[in-house]
């Protein structure tokens, strides 16, 4: 209503529905109206229906026990063989998940590639074998890989990991005769939004929006920033004091002149930093079993160990999680930014989860009493947690747990950084029904 700039009165009559009524449906948190009056709606609105379901947004913990994880099998040939057995992981209903992948293509065939997609992904060989990883057509270092299985010494770090970049081709075999398997987690692409939004736009816009970016570099981003803001390097360099020539490429710059260069533009100096980049020649980035155990160390009632994480990949994260508590207290010392899922490797470990009291999940395998939430979970069981959720394990086993940046990214921590008074605009706009705000009339248009 605030961005199409109708106001309540308006949109009721349009809807032929009460004002009184009206104002009593944008009341409640949520309202259950007939089919044909939210295709009205949406249509008054000129939005598309998911914008205003319910959808999954209650949800505070998702499980799913390993016979039913196993009920989601579903055969993938591929290159005219049974290539992968897929299940998946816990998540809300219309969100990606976590999969786990029997790799069945013998070591003696060479894996047929798929073509890659936008989402980047962790991929963790969970043994017991090794596996051979392809990445490319023509084989090298960087496109045909072996990827061990963990070892006996320490059982709890399954095995090697890899992050891969958007539109990297992947595919696997067995390495030997001894089974395996692999957890593959497509994480959101920071670039998902844009790239559908370029889908309605006409053929020679994208292409120039393609050249501008260019490589992505800083150099590249400044160019866009001077023209939009209409500025050359001659009124650049006039303005900052820094010469011409030395603006043309701004890896020379040092960080205060780079600022000064951000505030002339009144842009963000962090777009004018080169990226942090860790990666081979087709852009993954490799952790071995070695390099995991090398990195265990003590967090909060765990011990925890890094699977493969790159910077120029920041939202998207992994651990191995070892659990040896015994209490039978409920254990909340974990709570994360963003969306966390869990898949149990061994043992039997309970979940613990804060919710809101009186409020019970679907799965009658939960217990609550003071608003806190459980759960017993054996190897292959899995569970999704919402951000800021606190939640932690007790018991005796190992999780892999993964993450996106499907809730606060760090493009959103960039914008929450440079919002004035950050808390107070976060608070006053949810659910937010007075966006206009320039008179007290209720429903004004501003």
């Amino acid at each position: 209503m605030n961005a199409r700039k109708i106001t309540s009165q308006e949109l009721a009559v349009r809807l032929e529905i009460g004002e009184e009524e009206f104002g009593q449906l944008l009341a409640k948190d949520e309202f259950d109206v007939a089919d044909d009056f939210a295709e009205l709606l949406v249509r008054q609105l000129e939005i598309e229906l998911p914008q205003i379901s319910v959808g999954t947004g209650k949800n505070v913990v998702v499980l799913r026990t390993a016979a039913e994880m196993r009920a989601t099998c579903r055969a993938v040939r591929r290159d005219g063989i049974h290539f992968y057995n897929y299940y998946t992981m816990a998540a809300p209903a219309g969100r990606v998940a976590p999969v786990i992948l029997d790799i069945l293509c013998p070591a003696d065939r060479l894996p047929a590639l798929n073509n890659g997609h936008l989402e980047p992904a962790i991929t963790v060989n969970l043994g017991p074998g090794d596996i051979n990883g392809r990445w490319g057509t023509e084989l090298t270092a960087a496109t045909w890989r072996r990827m061990r299985a963990g070892t006996s010494a320490v059982p709890w770090v399954a095995g090697d990991s890899y992050v891969e970049p958007s539109f990297c081709p992947h595919t696997y075999s067995l390495a030997t005769d001894v089974p395996a398997r692999i957890i593959s987690y497509t994480g959101r692409s920071g670039l998902q939004a844009l790239v559908e939004e370029t889908n309605s736009w006409a053929d020679h816009a994208f292409e120039a929006m393609v050249e501008s970016v260019s490589d992505g570099s800083p150099a590249a981003i400044l160019r866009s920033v001077l023209a939009r803001r209409g500025h050359d390097l001659t009124s650049l360099a006039r303005q900052t004091g820094i010469p011409q020539e030395r603006l043309a490429d701004t890896a020379d710059l040092t960080l205060d002149e780079v600022r000064a260069v951000a505030r002339v533009l009144a842009t963000d100096y962090r777009i004018l930093l080169p990226a942090m980049r860790e990666h081979d020649q087709v852009g993954k980035t490799f952790r071995s079993v070695e390099s995991s155990v090398a990195s265990i160390r003590p967090f909060r009632s765990y011990e925890v160990a890094s699977l493969a994480a790159a910077p120029h990949l920041p939202d998207l994260t992994g651990l191995y999680m070892h659990v040896d508590n015994g209490t039978p207290k409920p254990v909340l010392d974990l709570c994360d930014f963003a969306e966390a899922h869990y898949l149990v490797l061994d043992g039997e470990i309970t979940l613990w989860w804060r919710q809101e009291s009186g409020r019970r999940q679907e799965s009658g395998r939960q217990q609550e009493s003071d608003g806190i939430g459980s759960a017993r979970l054996t190897g292959d069981g899995s569970a999704w947690v919402s951000p800021f959720v606190a939640h932690g394990w007790s018991g005796s086993g190992s999780v892999v747990k993964l993450g996106s940046g499907k809730h606060l990214s760090y493009v959103d921590y960039l914008e929450l950084s440079n919002t004035f008074q950050a808390q107070r605009v976060l608070r006053r706009g949810r659910r937010d029904r007075l966006g206009w705000g320039y008179d007290g009339q209720k429903g004004a248009p501003g």
